[in-house]
C-alpha cells in the first residue's frame, strides 16, 4: 500500500505542482489587475492659469463616470520626460453630485515627473488612465460645524467637502492660506457661495487687502469653531503639522490629506532584504528604499492602493500619511511612514 501511494505521488507531483505555480500566478494576476488603471479619461476643457492645470475629464466612451465621495482623489498615469510610467494622486475639484465629468486642478512642480509633462504637453482631445476615485479623507458626521483649512494647491479637495456641507446644512468656515491673491484658486467662486464663510489668508498681501493677513494658527482657528468643531486640512506637511500639534495642546484633533511628507531630516539605516540605504532626504521609507534600487511597486503614495505595504520587524516609524487600506499587526505602507530608529523590513 505504501509503494502504490509512494507510485501516485511520484506521477501526480509535477501536476500538483503545475496546479500550484498555476494558481500562484491567478493570484498575481489577479493582484495586478486590481491596481491597474480601470478608466479611460478624455481631456474635455483645459486652462492654464500660471503653474496651475486646469483639467475637466470625461469618460471616453461618453458614459457616466464612477461616483466620488466628496474629498477623494483620482490617480492619474502617464510617463515622465525619460519615458519612465509614473502615477500621482489629485484630488477631485468639483461638487461632487455631478458624476459626468471630473475636474482637476494640477500644479506644475518643479520637476515633478507628471506634473510638468502633463502642464506642458496636454490639450484638449488628449486620453488619459486613471483609477477609480478613492482615498479616506471625506466628512465624519454631519452635525457639528466645520472648520476647513487650505494651503495653496490643497485647496482642490475642500470644494468637495464646502459643496457637501452647504448641501446638508451644516455650519462651515473656509481659511485659505496663500502667499499672494493671485495664488487664491476658486476665489471668486469661494466668495459668491451662499452660507459659507470664506477666510482668505495672505502671507504677502498687497498694501490694500482687506482680508487676514500673515499665517493662520490654532488660536485664529479655535476663535472661528471652538472646541465643538470638526477640524479638516490639506496643505503643506510643516503647515499640517504646525497645526496639529497647536490644536492637539488644546484637546482638539485635526483630520488631514497629504499625498506626501517633508522630507526627512533623521538619518537611520533602512534595512530590506539586501537592500541598505539611509532614511536622511527622503519624504518617505518607500522613496529611500526605491532609490537603493529596491523596486518596491506603488501606484498612489499616499496611502490608498495598499501595493508597498511591508512588515516591520525591528524598529520604529513615524505615521506620517494615514493609511486608507487596513494593515495586520507589525505591518507598514512604506509610502506613509519615515524612519524614527533603524528599520528592518521584510515581505
Amino acid at each position: 500500500m505504501l509503494t502504490t501511494l509512494a507510485l501516485v505521488l511520484i506521477l501526480f507531483l509535477p501536476t500538483l505542482r503545475l496546479l500550484q505555480a498555476g494558481f500562484d500566478w491567478w493570484q498575481q494576476r489577479q493582484k495586478y489587475l486590481r491596481h491597474q488603471p480601470s478608466l479611460q479619461l478624455r481631456v474635455s476643457r483645459l486652462r492654464r492659469q500660471r503653474q496651475y492645470l486646469h483639467l475637466t475629464l470625461v469618460s471616453a466612451d461618453g458614459r457616466m463616470l464612477p461616483e466620488a465621495k466628496a474629498g477623494q482623489h483620482i490617480q492619474l498615469f502617464g510617463a515622465d520626460a525619460a519615458g519612465q510610467p509614473v502615477s500621482r494622486a489629485y484630488s477631485l475639484a468639483q461638487d461632487c453630485r455631478h458624476s459626468h465629468f471630473y475636474r482637476l486642478v494640477i500644479k506644475a512642480e518643479p520637476g515633478g515627473r507628471l506634473s510638468s509633462q502633463l502642464f506642458r504637453q496636454l490639450k484638449v482631445g488628449d486620453m488619459l488612465h486613471s483609477s477609480r476615485p478613492k482615498g479616506h479623507f471625506v466628512l465624519r458626521g454631519w452635525r457639528r460645524p466645520l472648520i476647513l483649512i487650505a494651503g495653496g494647491v490643497g485647496i482642490t479637495p475642500m470644494i468637495a467637502l464646502v459643496y457637501q456641507a452647504l448641501r446638508s446644512r451644516r455650519p462651515v468656515t473656509l481659511v485659505y492660506q496663500t502667499r499672494t491673491a493671485a495664488d487664491l484658486l476658486f476665489h471668486r467662486l469661494l466668495n459668491r457661495l451662499p452660507g459659507l464663510h470664506y477666510v482668505p489668508v495672505l502671507s504677502q498681501p498687497p498694501v490694500d487687502w482687506l482680508g487676514g493677513q500673515g499665517r493662520i494658527n490654532a488660536a485664529q482657528l479655535l476663535a472661528l469653531g471652538g472646541r465643538q468643531a470638526d477640524y479638516y486640512c490639506c496643505a503643506n506637511a510643516a503647515m499640517t503639522e504646525q497645526l496639529r500639534l497647536e490644536l492637539a495642546r488644546a484637546g482638539v484633533s485635526l483630520r488631514s490629506e497629504l499625498f506626501s511628507a517633508a522630507a526627512s531630516q533623521q538619518s537611520f539605516l533602512l534595512q530590506y532584504g539586501a537592500i541598505r540605504t539611509d532614511s536622511a532626504g527622503f519624504r518617505s521609507v518607500l522613496d529611500a528604499l526605491n532609490q537603493a534600487g529596491a523596486c518596491i511597486p506603488s501606484d498612489c503614495r499616499g496611502g490608498s492602493c495598499g501595493l508597498c505595504k511591508k512588515r516591520l520587524l525591528k524598529g520604529e516609524v513615524i505615521q506620517m500619511l494615514d493609511p486608507a487600506v487596513p494593515l495586520s499587526a507589525g505591518e507598514v505602507l512604506t509610502c506613509c511612514v519615515q524612519a524614527k530608529s533603524a528599520l528592518l523590513l521584510g515581505d
